[in-house]
């Protein structure tokens, strides 16, 4: 390799990086509020469960406005795009810090949500058409990897502001993170354009965006017992038909807003579709830790961030191991194992106790983060493995989408399954009786994703997989 190739390496694998940590923000944001919700509630006088709108109404920003993304980065330039959503992120967080009111908090999380959608994808394009096929992986990783610590270092970070000041300065923290993110993008980011410019499809936007923003909105309010069944049934009906919809107006057109045509590619599909059961556990798993820490073991903020982040250290060695393990496995025998571990080690979080030794909640946690860090890696990877570089927009709009709905349904359907249980058991009150069986449901739901991983062919990702390097013989 030249010297100039290397420079250029250099940089993109730089930019990789500030891209990925300007995601860690947002990532680390969603993570931190999960852990405050107890005090948030106990600050506007709801329920606690009745607080996942809290995180819901950020998703539903960022889900509803992430078909533009690709569109916005062609037409405006990626790395401009990329500055807009850092800074409106920093502007919409110190927003939801100064919040007096829940409408007034779900409104500036909504806004929060629709900048925070614009900074993976836009990141993901400015790496992916900077760099080779073969540093894939690589790049990957380390745009990966901040994205995957947010959820991990979130929760302790924020149990520690929640305790030694308010729920309203994990907020303000985004604020000088922004700042920082804004001088680094500037700095080490260079601008990318796409020679096609097409004009906005408004139809398409308006029937992609009515369909994400209904489902998201439907799968978050089927937890809540103050809307009537009618209503919610009635989003989720007008989101699908909005989507079938859409399906229909995106195959006729040459130009869609948000184009398909990367979900015809086999592993494109299974890493968006597929992977969606195996990605809801970044969200899912996070909330019941600290719904089962702090409300079934009485644990505190502090306690409960403290043995969370045990996943962090697991996610950070997580880059160093991931080509060695693809090398060994390849891509299909290692995703369906990877899927089946996961799930059981989500599981045996159902047979921890208030008793049970700090060590080995730890150990448990840190093989979850390692082994979840290193599934969304791969998945992350093989969906770009047999599409061509102008189809790399669209299916990295595609692959936020499915991570987006991912938590959203995370989320959801960890409050459903400890609403039934609560019922099924006959308590009044939340307890580890109840919190605990709802690891084994999650973790059941998310071996769905096997389906899609025995569809992955034996060499896929071969291009994408570096050879382990011999030394020479003397």
């Amino acid at each position: 390799m030249s010297k100039i190739d290397g420079k250029e390496r250099r940089r993109s694998m730089i930019a990789a990086t500030v891209v990925g940590c300007a995601a860690f923000m947002q990532a680390f944001d969603t993570s931190a509020v999960s852990i405050a919700l107890p005090k948030m509630a106990a600050s506007f006088g709801v329920p606690v469960l009745s607080l996942n709108i809290v995180v819901t109404a950020y998703l539903i920003g960022a889900t509803a406005i992430l078909p533009l993304c690709g569109w916005a980065a062609d037409r405006f330039g990626a790395r401009a795009m990329f500055l807009l959503a850092v800074a409106t992120f920093g502007l919409s967080a110190f927003a939801c810090g100064l919040a007096t009111s829940l409408p007034v908090l779900l409104a500036a999380r909504v806004l929060e949500g629709c900048a925070g959608a614009l900074l993976l994808p836009v990141g993901r394009i400015i790496v992916l058409r900077s760099i080779d096929k073969s540093e894939f992986v690589r790049a990957m990783s380390m745009l990966t990897l901040p994205v995957m610590l947010g959820p991990v270092i979130g929760p302790p970070i924020g149990g520690l502001i929640v305790t030694i000041a308010s729920w309203r300065w994990l907020f303000f923290a985004n604020v000088p993170i922004a700042v920082i993110g804004l001088l680094l993008v500037w700095r080490f980011v260079g601008e990318i354009r796409s020679d096609e410019k097409h004009p906005i499809d408004l139809v398409g936007a308006i029937l992609i965006i009515t369909a994400l923003a209904g489902l998201t909105f439907g799968i978050a309010a089927a937890t809540r017992a103050d809307l009537p069944p009618w209503l919610i049934g009635g989003v989720i009906v007008a989101g699908a038909v909005c989507s079938l919809l859409y399906i229909v107006h995106a195959r006729r057109r040459p130009n869609p807003i948000l184009d398909l045509g990367s979900l015809d590619v086999l592993t494109s599909r299974v890493s968006s579709v597929g992977g969606m059961f195996v990605r809801m556990l970044t969200s899912s798993v996070p909330y019941l830790l600290a719904m089962l820490f702090q409300v079934g073991f009485g644990m505190s903020a502090v306690e409960t961030g403290g043995l969370i982040f045990a996943g962090a250290i697991g996610s950070l060695l997580s880059r160093g191991v991931i080509n060695p393990v693809l090398t060994l496995f390849g891509f299909r025998r290692f995703l369906i194992l990877n899927t089946v571990l996961i799930a059981l080690l989500v599981a045996a979080c159902a047979l921890l106790t208030r008793g049970t030794p700090h060590v080995v909640i730890l150990a448990l946690l840190f093989a979850q983060g390692l082994l979840r860090s290193l599934q969304l890696m791969g998945l992350n990877a093989v969906g770009y493995a047999d599409l061509p570089q102008r189809e790399f927009a669209a299916a990295s709009t595609i692959a936020s989408v499915s991570q987006q709905l991912s938590q959203s349904l995370g989320i959801a359907a960890s409050v459903i399954v400890v609403q039934l249980l609560q019922r099924m058991i006959g308590v009044a009150t939340l307890d580890a009786t109840v919190i605990a069986p709802a690891f084994v449901a999650i973790a059941a739901l998310s071996m769905t994703s096997l389906h899609w991983m025995r569809q992955v062919p034996a060499d896929a990702g071969a291009a994408m997989i570096k050879p382990r390097r011999t030394r020479p013989l003397r």
